[in-house]
């Protein structure tokens, strides 16, 4: 698998120049539109306390040093 950030221009998705070519094959496209990405943002902010909570334990402290 393979992740890749590109531009879709309203009818195709567009693809790297070195990734044009590959062989046909099934893909997953996540679509992100810039009024999404802005409340996204915010809403991963406002969960960031949250998740700092549940990560800072100790059972989770052996993660910090790999």
């Amino acid at each position: 698998m393979v992740v890749i950030r590109t531009q879709f221009d309203g009818k195709q998705i567009l693809l790297p120049e070195d990734l044009r070519g590959l062989p046909p094959q099934e893909v997953i496209v996540i679509y992100n539109s810039r009024e999404n990405a802005l409340e996204s943002e915010a809403w991963l902010k406002a969960q960031e306390a949250t998740f700092d909570k549940a990560w800072d334990n100790e059972e989770d402290a052996i993660y910090d040093e790999l």
